[in-house]
C-alpha cells in the first residue's frame, strides 16, 4: 500500500473510498519538517517528497496546495497560508485593487522515486471576491474563492482533479514501488505435477478433457509447436473460443521468455485472422495472471493461458474502476511480475491493450462480463456449461487453419 503523508488527514475524508480503491493510506509525518519558502510548487513539492522519503525509508506521497493569482503568477503558490495570514482580507483586497481578480486553486501530489520527483496536479480556475463575508480567517480562501464552474466545490475541486491525475498512473506507481521482486522465470521445460494442462499435453494419463470430451475427440489441439499450444477451452460458451497456452509451465505470461514475445505476437495475429475470417470479429484476448505464489487469488489454473473469443464486447467500461495502465506491446506484460495482487490483461477488439489490478477479482470475472453482454449469463462457468458441442465445432473449424 502507498502512503500519503499529511498533517491534516481530514481534508481527504471525502476521498477515503477512492483512496482505498487505489490502495493509498493516510499517515501523519513522523516529525515536523520546515516548510520550504518557495514560490514554485515544483521546488517545494520536490523538497518535501525527498525529505519524507528519507524520513519513512521508502517513497511516499506528499501534497501541497494553494492559490495562484493571475496578476502575480506564480505568487503566492506554496506560500498561500503564510501570505493570507499576513495580509488578511483587507490586505488581500488592496493587493488585488486595480488588477485582475482571476486566480487558480491548485493541488499538487508528489512522490520521490529513484532520485526524481513524480507529480500530479489538479487545478480549478476562478476568481477572488474580496467583498464576500469571511466567517473564519482560517477559511478565508474558501470563502473568497469563486470557482469558474458554479458546480465546483472550492474546497474539493482541485484535490479531486489531482487525485484523478494520480489515478491514471497509480497502477504503474504500485508496480514500480512494489516489494514483490520479479523472480527468474522457470528454465526447466516440461510439465508440472498436478497441472491439468500439462497432463493433457503429455497425454499419458487421464485429464479433465478426456473425462468430459474424450468420447467425441481424441485431442482438442488445433495448433502446437515447441513453445505454444492452442485449443478450444472447456466451458466453450460460444463457437470460436480458444486458449493459447505456453508449452512450458509458467504461472502467467508475465514470465514469458523475452525471446518469445515476437513469436507470440505473430501467433496471435494468425489466430486473429482465422477467427475474423470464420466469425467476422477481431477477437478479444484476456488473461487473469497470478504474478506470484501469494497473489494467485481466484485464477483457475496457474499455467499461463490467454483466453481468445470472437465476441464483439467492449470490456474497459466494466473494468475501468480498477487501477489500470495502457500497454503498447505484449512484452510490457513482463512488468506485471510485480503486481502484488495479480492482474487482468485485456486486448480489446480494436487491438488496444490494458492491464488491470487483480485485487479482489472474482473467479472468471471477464467471462462473466462477456457472457452477460452476449445475453448468455448462465454460461460463464465451465462446470455449469461445459460447451461440448461448441468445443467440437470450434475444433473442426480451426484445425489446420491457424497459419503463421
Amino acid at each position: 500500500m502507498l502512503t500519503l503523508v499529511t498533517s491534516n488527514p481530514s481534508k481527504y475524508k471525502p476521498f477515503l473510498r477512492d483512496l482505498e480503491r487505489l490502495r493509498i493510506g493516510l499517515e501523519p509525518p513522523q516529525r515536523p519538517l520546515p516548510e520550504l519558502q518557495s514560490l514554485g510548487f515544483a521546488e517545494a513539492l520536490s523538497a518535501k517528497a525527498e525529505a519524507m522519503a528519507s524520513m519513512f525509508g521508502r517513497p511516499v506521497l506528499v501534497d501541497d496546495s494553494g492559490i495562484v493569482l493571475e496578476a502575480y503568477r506564480p505568487f503566492p503558490g506554496p506560500l498561500t497560508s503564510v501570505v493570507l495570514r499576513s495580509l488578511g482580507q483587507a490586505g488581500l483586497a488592496r493587493l488585488l485593487s486595480g488588477v485582475s481578480d482571476r486566480a487558480t486553486m491548485e493541488c499538487h501530489l508528489g512522490c520521490w522515486v529513484d532520485g526524481c520527483l513524480r507529480s500530479w496536479t489538479g487545478a480549478v480556475p476562478g476568481r477572488i471576491d474580496t467583498s464576500r463575508p469571511v466567517h473564519d480567517e482560517r477559511m478565508m480562501l474558501t470563502d473568497l474563492f469563486l470557482p469558474e464552474d458554479a458546480g465546483s466545490n472550492a474546497l474539493l475541486g482541485h484535490r479531486t482533479r489531482a487525485l484523478a491525475a494520480l489515478e491514471a498512473d497509480a497502477f504503474a506507481l504500485h508496480l514500480d514501488l512494489s516489494s514483490e521482486k520479479p523472480g527468474p522465470p522457470p528454465t526447466t521445460a516440461g510439465c508440472s505435477p498436478g497441472c491439468p494442462f500439462c497432463a493433457e499435453f503429455e497425454g499419458d494419463g487421464p485429464s479433465i478433457f478426456s473425462e468430459m470430451i474424450g468420447d467425441q475427440l481424441a485431442s482438442r489441439i488445433v495448433y502446437e509447436d515447441e513453445d505454444f499450444v492452442i485449443m478450444p477451452p472447456l466451458g466453450e460458451f460460444m463457437p470460436g473460443g480458444l486458449l493459447l497456452l505456453t508449452r512450458q509451465h509458467i504461472p502467467s505470461f508475465s514470465f514469458l521468455s523475452p525471446t518469445l514475445w515476437a513469436k507470440l505476437q505473430n501467433l496471435l495475429n494468425a489466430v486473429g485472422r482465422a477467427l475474423k475470417s470464420r466469425w467476422g470479429v477481431a477477437p478479444l484476448v484476456f488473461e487473469h495472471g497470478p504474478a506470484s505464489e501469494r497473489s494467485k487469488g481466484h485464477c483457475c489454473v496457474d499455467h499461463a493461458h490467454l483466453n481468445i473469443f470472437p465476441a464483439r464486447v467492449h470490456l474497459h467500461p466494466h473494468l475501468s474502476s480498477r487501477m489500470n495502465l495502457a500497454l503498447s506491446s505484449l512484452a510490457e506484460l513482463s512488468r506485471l511480475q510485480r503486481a502484488e495482487f495479480g492482474y487482468l490483461f485485456v486486448q480489446e477488439n480494436d487491438g488496444t491493450r490494458r492491464a488491470y489490478d487483480g485485487q479482489h477479482a472474482p473467479t472468471q470475472l471477464v467471462r462473466r462480463i462477456i457472457t452477460s453482454q452476449l445475453g448468455i449469463p448462465e454460461r460463464w462457468h465451465w462446470r455449469d456449461f461445459p460447451g461440448r458441442d461448441e468445443l467440437v465445432e470450434t475444433y473442426l473449424a480451426l484445425k489446420g487453419q491457424i497459419l503463421l
